[in-house]
């Protein structure tokens, strides 16, 4: 079986597009972080900067896992009108995203559940519009790629629409629950970030919704590198492989969400 290449030297603008805002906001997260050890102010008790740095990590891998799946579409489909128009709708929504966020960040103020002033209410309304575009894009070329109808029966593809299509959907369910109860704590519960998991910034003694939003989001990527990996030690058994983790990863975030509705963190066995 042939192997997809990922990243080719592709000529449609979606890929180029894609590719190219992805390296951005790598490059930004190199360009901001010494000011996350210069800067000494904090927001709910840890750095103002790592706000921005957490996302321009997590917007960087997403937009490249988003390039090199598209490679998995036709290149008809790759250069007709519903993925240019997608790609400058995700770019627009990534790089407004993340102005904001490093913005906020340099003026010691939230981006995220600030309902404090009226700019400030109708921009987290604005992010809110972005975040759904930045899930929405993908969601199309997991149906594209769903309906494409190319014999393809290899475990990344399979990978790669289950990603496309239950990261976002699960993604959607979560982030619009923590948008509409305002807060990334189940129960709206008043609390800083501080001794939070490292790296992640997650309670171990609150009910936080957001280990259940990364498992979900991050389909995108765990499936279709399953898919791969199968592809090549085992093919016979790398679309069996793709649907059990599709399976238990969906049921895991589920899991953890269901864990933060009843009160408790998800995170509370670390204690």
């Amino acid at each position: 079986m042939t192997q997809p290449r990922f990243f080719p030297a592709a000529d449609d603008y979606a890929s180029r597009a894609f590719v190219a805002t992805g390296m951005f906001m790598l490059a930004l997260l190199f360009a901001l972080a010494p000011a996350a050890w210069l800067d000494e102010r904090t927001i709910d008790e840890v750095s103002v900067w790592w706000k921005p740095l957490k996302f321009c990590l997590a917007l960087g891998v997403h937009f490249l896992t988003v390039a090199a799946l598209a490679q998995l579409l036709a290149p008809a489909s790759r250069e007709g009108f519903p993925l240019r128009a997608g790609a400058f709708a995700m770019v627009a929504a990534g790089l407004f995203e993340i102005v904001y966020i490093a913005l906020q960040s340099a003026r010691g103020r939230r981006s995220h559940f600030n309902y404090e002033t009226e700019f400030e209410s109708q921009m987290y309304m604005a992010m809110g519009a972005g975040a759904l575009v930045l899930v929405l894009v993908p969601l199309m070329i997991g149906v594209m790629l769903a309906l494409q109808r190319d014999g393809d029966r290899s475990g990344v593809k399979l990978g790669a629409v289950l990603g496309l299509i239950g990261g976002p959907l699960l993604t959607i369910a979560f982030a619009g629950y923590m948008s509409m109860s305002g807060s990334h704590f189940a129960g709206r519960i008043d609390a800083g970030d501080a001794g939070g998991l490292p790296l992640f910034g997650w309670s171990r003694a609150y009910p936080d919704l957001r280990p259940a939003h990364f498992a979900a989001t991050h389909m995108i990527q765990i499936l279709p590198a399953i898919g791969y990996i199968g592809d090549r030690l085992a093919p016979a058994l790398a679309r069996r492989a793709v649907f059990a983790a599709s399976a238990l990863l969906g049921a895991f975030a589920a899991g953890l969400f269901a864990i933060a509705l009843s009160g408790r963190s998800p995170l509370g066995f670390l204690n």
